[in-house]
């Protein structure tokens, strides 16, 4: 059997709708479900593999582990990283790549299945199975940092530590992420636009030397986001 050959079914209705094709995105699908609803600590194998409508046998062809699910997941969630690799070596203003980069790394925390912290909690209790996610997010402290060390040294940012500065905007990401997911009792609520642009917004208007450039820096930054999503989809 090749793994594009779909295992017999079994076991109840998939969670979140209908078989896209390949076994392996079901069980993505149908594992993030359950990690969402239930918890990823409190799922077990067994009804990953009945939500996937799968015999157990046919899931571990797939994924001998639960981790290795989530590892998938992790993969499949890397493309402000992705975005910040091209925007830090580009010439010109610092300002707009930066905005870019953090806009772009909210929105990806807000549509991921699980909530980051739960991400790093796992990552922290298993570092032998997910060593990546912290290797992933050095380079994307980096690379962001990298970005305003140079709007530092062309006059656009503040005289500012480039790591704390990418630690802290970063931090926001994830802090407002989470306010998203899971707003206080009294407190506004956010889209996941609305979160992003809030989170770079204030960054941003934190580190310029002009903060009235912020509304132009946000523009700019818009059509090199959409240039780049157009280019990935082509």
């Amino acid at each position: 059997m090749t793994k594009d050959a779909a295992p017999s079914a079994a076991g109840r209705p998939r969670l979140s709708g209908a078989p896209t094709g390949s076994p392996r995105q079901d069980i993505i699908r149908e594992a993030t479900a359950l990690f969402v609803a239930k918890g990823y600590a409190e799922t077990t194998m067994s009804e990953i593999a009945r939500s996937a409508g799968l015999r157990q046998s046919s899931l571990y062809y797939w994924f001998a582990r639960k981790e290795h699910i989530l590892q998938a997941l992790l993969e499949e969630n890397r493309s402000s990283l992705a975005l910040a690799a091209a925007l830090e070596g580009q010439p010109g203003p610092a300002a707009p790549r930066l905005y870019a980069v953090l806009h772009a790394d909210a929105m990806q925390l807000c549509s991921a299945p699980l909530d980051f912290y739960e991400f790093e909690r796992v990552a922290r209790s298993q570092p032998q199975n997910f060593g990546a996610f912290f290797d992933d997010y050095a380079a994307l402290h980096r690379l962001t940092a990298s970005i305003v060390r140079q709007g530092a040294e062309l006059g656009e940012f503040q005289a500012v530590d480039s790591e704390d500065a990418a630690t802290a905007a970063l931090g926001l990401n994830e802090g407002l992420q989470r306010h998203y997911r899971q707003p206080l009792p009294g407190l506004r609520s956010y889209s996941a636009e609305q979160v992003s642009q809030l989170s770079a917004d204030t960054t941003l208007a934190r580190l310029l030397a002009a903060p009235g450039n912020l509304a132009a820096v946000r523009a700019e930054a818009a059509d090199i986001a959409a240039g780049w999503n157009a280019a990935a989809e082509s």
